[in-house]
């Protein structure tokens, strides 16, 4: 992806302490990873790491994605990679299928499929369908960034 930008990936549904205490979804940090790196956002809804060519330092997170996309926003065009959660699989890097790093101007959203052993002759898919939408204004606000998704990849 072009710097300049915000990686966006979104939160499990949010549920009170009082009406689920299972866990969510794991999520994988990285050594060199700050998460008091001001180029990171955690909201209720949305995980956000906006690039930063000035800062070199890199940064990445992996995540159980179940939600089955991941954005990248830049100038008012989105970018959307969707891919399908497979419950009960085995993923790489601490059950990741969806990762994001950042460094300078570097930026990359990558998607994971299942582990799978293969045997000679066998093959493995790993399917994403990828969109791109204009004139997308995502605001400032977590509020604002979900109105502005709802259209595109729902609720």
């Amino acid at each position: 992806m072009r710097y300049g930008g915000m990686t966006i990936l979104p939160q499990e549904p949010f549920r009170s302490h009082d009406e689920y205490l299972l866990p969510a979804r794991p999520m994988t940090l990285w050594h060199y990873t700050d998460l008091s790196d001001p180029r990171w956002t955690f909201g209720r809804k949305f995980i956000r790491l906006r690039t930063d060519d000035t800062l070199d330092s890199p940064q990445k997170v992996g995540i159980a994605n179940k939600q089955g996309w991941a954005g990248y926003w830049r100038k008012q065009a989105l970018f959307i990679k969707r891919i399908r959660y497979q419950e009960g699989a085995r993923y790489p890097d601490y059950g990741s299928n969806v990762e994001t790093y950042t460094a300078g101007s570097f930026v990359e959203v990558e998607t994971l499929g299942p582990l799978e052993r293969l045997q000679p002759g066998q093959s493995a898919e790993h399917t994403e369908i990828w969109s791109l939408h204009a004139n997308v204004e995502i605001g400032s606000s977590e509020a604002s960034l979900e109105l502005a998704l709802a259209p595109i990849v729902g609720p």
